[in-house]
């Protein structure tokens, strides 16, 4: 047997590094739509994973209970009367935008007397387009509801800070 010579095996080596050069690109381009699994991780790592889920799940669970405590203490912090008065006043603070109620006392013999803050946005004029009057400022309120459910609501604009 005779041994191949020089010239083959170049023009066999040149055509194998152009086939691999050629396929290179091809190669980058490619993405494994599912890749290995990430190595198994060390106890101390399990252990931290799993110390954390709790952490979150907790919070969580915190999260929730707090957010329906809240929602529950708008109901439950006013009685009937004081109820009938934000119930009252509250057509005429829509247009300012959110309403807080922080506190609500009696007012002579025969009213009571809404305070709080209302703004947080609204449209104003306009819709929003061109001129809006201070949509978008805070203002504290204070609406008198008497007993037969007339209203008198006076509001005054927060300074920014």
């Amino acid at each position: 047997m005779s041994s191949p010579s020089p010239s083959k095996i170049a023009i066999a080596a040149l055509a194998a590094a152009s086939a691999l050069a050629a396929s290179a690109p091809a190669a980058a381009q490619y993405r494994d739509p599912y890749p290995p699994p990430p190595p198994p991780r060390t106890r101390a790592g399990q252990v931290a994973d799993e110390i954390a889920r709790t952490v979150r799940e907790t919070a969580d669970a915190v999260a929730t209970v707090r957010g329906s405590v809240d929602s529950s203490l708008g109901t439950l912090r006013w009685n009937s009367a004081e109820r009938f008065a934000i119930d009252r006043c509250r057509p005429y603070l829509d247009r300012y935008g959110a309403i807080r109620v922080d506190r609500v006392d009696s007012y002579g013999n025969r009213s009571l007397r809404v305070y709080g803050v209302t703004g947080y946005g609204g449209a104003g004029y306009g819709g929003g387009y061109g001129y809006t009057r201070s949509a978008y400022d805070a203002r504290s309120f204070a609406c008198t509801v008497r007993d037969d459910g007339r209203v008198k609501l006076k509001t005054s604009r927060l300074r920014r800070y």
